[in-house]
């Protein structure tokens, strides 16, 4: 028996390829109105689009679609109708805030006295302000780390404000939240910002609070009708106790950076540190934005007087706090670093997890070390996302031959992120150098420089420098041909590594 067989008649594949090539042709057109600042981007996009028509249509639908500058637009919406708020100073609180930035704005010095990086950061930051009188404590891993914070947490008194991109599940993760719990019960009010896809892997009974003295919201809302939302992760790390002392840094809440807890092949090196005086009020207010926009609660709802003492002064640093990502600050992260390359006189110490930063900073720093700048740079020696240690590799003898100097970290995988220029200011927080943390991720750093923090960060860089192994450019030669095609296929990902 003869088994019949469709095919389609003529005019029916003439109208389903018209309707293809149409669908493609819009795709174009909007891909080239929004990608206008990415033409190796665009080229690649209209490339699958043409080749593929319609499994590249839906692709680029799915991931292409570029909603940062939507989703920014909604944060942005946020964080002015907070900011309108701080200016019209309609509650008592938002006044103490005020005052307190006042009080210990650093004054802008004119002439030569005035660094040119602070000159160079109030036109790249303007909102953002430098504050005298801050202590800063730098803490070294979890295992040092965590104690205080537990310390910390236990003599709270009116409120503990969290946020991490990752908390997990475990006995760290478990031993903070049963605090955090009883804390509420005792009348602290506890609010936790996690990021859905950072901590994804904790599940949601862990973030069972809703309600009452303690809440937890999801920064991002992951299901499959919003593909693009992965992409927006707020990557800060903070907490906020009494609003009178935060922690701030890289350090995720995690057994894994815990070596009572963390098997050895698994265990983090990060930092982290514990900030006293006005600096806080800001890290606070980052806080109160994030919430404002998670919640979708007006601040009337939430706001007290004890979230913003008054604040006496607790040590020689000056800190300017910076929560940057799409609608707060956008680009805020890549400012930082694109000023440090620019400004630089002397050195530029980073250490960071991940180096994949965009084109134009990769030159500027070729360009800082043609000029006499000691450029060095820390980074794994075994990363833990092996397509970001291919594309960090691509990047070597590009940098050794400019005459930056690359040192392998040795030891457990090490997700410190710091960066010390010219031995008198530094930058700390959740931020990497890579485009994700340039222009994707919600990130939360801090700009310091006077006090004895600075000094205590150097020999901080000189142990991790001597803990690891400088590379040098025979090792990148004979790398071999199946390690070289990796290097240059995992390049191709750096705008979403």
């Amino acid at each position: 028996m003869l088994r019949t067989v469709f095919f389609p008649d003529s005019f029916t594949m003439f109208f389903w390829g018209v309707v293809v090539l149409m669908m493609a042709v819009a795709t174009a057109l909007h891909i080239l109105h929004n990608k206008r600042e990415e033409p190796v981007s665009s080229v690649l996009w209209l490339f699958i689009v043409f080749t593929f028509p319609l499994a590249g249509i839906i692709f680029y639908l799915l991931f292409g679609v570029n909603k940062v500058y939507t989703i920014g637009e909604r944060v942005k919406d946020a964080a002015e109708k907070l900011r309108r708020k701080r200016r019209e100073q309609i509650h008592s609180a938002l006044k103490r805030h005020i005052e307190v930035q006042r009080r210990y704005a650093s004054p802008r010095i004119s002439g030569r006295d005035y660094p040119r990086y602070c000159k160079m950061l109030d036109r790249l930051l303007p909102e953002s302000l430098p504050l005298a009188r801050n202590s800063v404590e730098l803490l070294i891993d979890g295992t040092k780390a965590y104690p205080r914070m537990l310390d910390e947490i236990s003599k709270a008194r009116n409120s503990v404000h969290l946020q991490s991109f990752i908390i997990m599940d475990d006995a760290v993760g478990r031993e903070i939240f049963d605090l955090l719990e009883e804390k509420s019960r005792q009348g602290v009010r506890v609010k936790v910002i996690y990021d859905r896809f950072g901590s994804l892997k904790a599940g949601h009974r862990l973030f069972k609070f809703g309600g009452g003295n303690f809440q937890t919201k999801p920064f991002s809302i992951l299901n499959l009708s919003r593909p693009f939302a992965i992409q927006l992760r707020n990557h800060r790390k903070l907490m906020v106790i009494d609003g009178d002392r935060a922690f701030v840094g890289g350090i995720n809440i995690s057994s894994d950076n815990d070596d009572k807890f963390s098997a050895k092949d698994r265990y983090i090196h990060d930092l982290h540190c514990l900030i006293r005086g006005p600096a806080v009020g800001e890290f606070q207010y980052a806080f109160l934005n994030d919430w404002h926009y998670v919640s979708g609660k007006d601040i009337a709802s939430f706001i007290s007087d004890d979230l913003f003492p008054l604040i006496e002064p607790q040590g020689e640093s000056t800190l300017r706090v910076v929560a940057s990502g799409p609608g707060q600050c956008d680009n805020g992260t890549e400012r930082i670093f694109t000023t440090a390359a620019a400004a630089a006189e002397s050195s530029i110490w980073m250490m960071t997890p991940y180096f994949v930063p965009d084109i134009p900073f990769w030159k500027m720093l070729c360009a800082a070390s043609a000029r006499g700048v000691d450029i060095r740079l820390i980074v794994p020696r075994r990363n833990n996302h092996w397509y970001v240690q291919y594309a960090t590799e691509n990047l070597y003898p590009t940098l050794l031959d400019a005459g930056i100097r690359i040192f392998l970290k040795n030891g457990p995988f090490s997700h410190a992120k710091a960066m010390l220029v010219d031995g008198s200011w530094a930058v700390m927080g959740s931020s990497n150098c890579d485009v994700r943390s340039f222009k994707l991720n919600y990130e939360l750093d801090f700009i310091a420089s006077g006090g004895d923090f600075i000094s205590v960060l150097h020999s901080q860089f000189a142990a991790e420098m001597k803990d690891s192994t400088e590379l040098d450019i025979s090792d990148t030669i004979n790398r071999g041909f199946a390690r070289e095609m990796l290097c240059r296929a995992s390049s191709l990902l750096t705008p979403v590594l």
